[in-house]
């Protein structure tokens, strides 16, 4: 068939004029957020906690057309073990933005120094450069130095300090705490018909946090903690109470069907002999951990074995550890994959940053994210809601018993 030649032009006028304005409202819904690529998770609830600091714009570093920019704060010149860890989160930091791909980020590594006023010095220094956020430092003291540098500047912090305490106010913790292994534990132990507990903690820091986790788990879920013994963290502290504890969890009129022990490494095996060496033996009562218990050498501890803890699964830290083992040569601490998901999650965050600016909102979208440790969220008071997996120690690692959940 033919058509007049003024015909066909008038057509094609017309269908580049359609593709143009097609073109127009695919980057419209791209620029006003429709298409979402943080949240890998739908939640009909809102995320947990009461704070309500807000990120100050206006105290924002100008706006950049250029890759967002994202500090690195880390003790990397630090003494001794510190040091080590250091420089494996930054290992998982840079292998973390490789392996997105990612041409938005660009990461500012700052030497803390490992104290305070180097941590001071490393801020302003990055925030002087322009970062729009800020991941670590690593010591809670150094958390505590630079929270006020960055609130000011109105730059979120995701630090990689376990001490609960420093969150909140512009601090989010992308750490294993242990509020939320002892959640996640207590809410399966009562799932399988333990509802009286005993606990033995020791008196420091982290003990006192897995105390109050316990306490405030047991009341949410219907459990009671019937025996609270707490000993000295030394070499005779676990064994100088383990009589008197091996006492109330072998009297049948406690029913206590669970004993909560939060050590790890050489303490773990003092309390765990000085409570055999008590008349406690085996399947008596389940032992219930902590992530301390999450090393070799709890697999050797007799009276550990079949015992529940709450953890990421074993499948996800081979394939990270793996993978870094792989790029660099050695087995990472941990921690180092904490870095590697705060990396990740900036690189989610940044895709949708006007003028190279992370907001507050990305970091807290209470859909929540997947990262090498499995599904993570932040709660608004700065801390971190993870979704973990029950494990229990056999004699040749641990077991997954039950699976992260896949939403919260």
């Amino acid at each position: 068939m033919n058509l007049n030649p003024k015909l066909c032009n008038l057509i094609a006028t017309a269908i580049r004029a359609i593709a143009v304005l097609m073109l127009a409202v695919m980057l419209q819904a791209c620029s006003t957020g429709g298409v979402n690529m943080g949240g890998l998770f739908s939640d009909d609830k809102t995320a947990a906690g009461t704070d309500t600091q807000q990120s100050q714009q206006s105290a924002l570093p100008p706006a950049s057309a250029g890759p967002v920019k994202v500090a690195l704060l880390l003790p990397l010149s630090a003494q001794g073990q510190t040091a080590v860890i250091g420089k494996a989160l930054k290992n998982a930091a840079e292998a973390a933005l490789l392996d997105s791909g990612s041409q938005n980020i660009q990461l500012i590594t700052k030497d803390t120094l490992g104290n305070a006023d180097g941590a001071r010095t490393a801020a302003n220094a990055a925030l002087n450069d322009g970062a729009s956020l800020i991941l670590g430092p690593l010591l809670s003291s150094e958390v505590q130095a630079i929270a006020p540098i960055a609130r000011q500047r109105g730059v979120p912090v995701i630090a990689f300090s376990s001490v609960a305490s420093v969150a909140g106010n512009g601090v989010y913790l992308m750490s294993f705490l242990p509020s939320e292994e002892v959640a996640n534990l207590v809410r399966y132990a009562s799932q399988q018909g333990i509802r009286n507990l005993a606990a033995m903690v020791p008196q420091n820091a982290y003990g006192s946090a897995a105390e109050q986790a316990l306490n405030e788990a047991a009341g949410r879920h219907g459990v009671q903690v019937v025996a609270m013994d707490r000993y000295p963290r030394n070499a005779g502290g676990a064994t100088s109470v383990a009589q008197a504890v091996a006492g109330k969890v072998s009297n049948p009129t406690n029913n206590i069907q669970g004993l909560f022990l939060p050590e790890g490494g050489e303490m773990l095996a003092a309390a765990a002999n000085g409570l055999a060496n008590s008349g406690l033996s085996a399947g008596r009562v389940r032992m219930l951990g902590t992530g301390l218990w999450d090393e070799r050498s709890t697999s050797s501890i007799a009276l550990i074995n079949g015992g529940w803890y709450a953890g990421v699964s074993p499948g996800l830290v081979e394939r990270f550890d793996s993978r870094y083992r792989q790029a660099y040569g050695n087995s990472p601490p941990r921690i180092a994959s904490l870095a590697y998901d705060a990396v990740s999650l900036a690189v989610i965050a940044g895709r949708n940053a006007p003028g190279g600016r992370i907001a507050t909102t990305a970091i807290t979208n209470p859909e929540g994210f997947r990262g090498v440790n499995g599904l993570f969220r932040f709660r608004q008071s700065g801390l971190i809601e993870r979704g973990l997996s029950i494990l229990e120690v056999t004699p040749t690692g641990p077991r997954e018993v039950s699976p992260a959940p896949q939403r919260f």
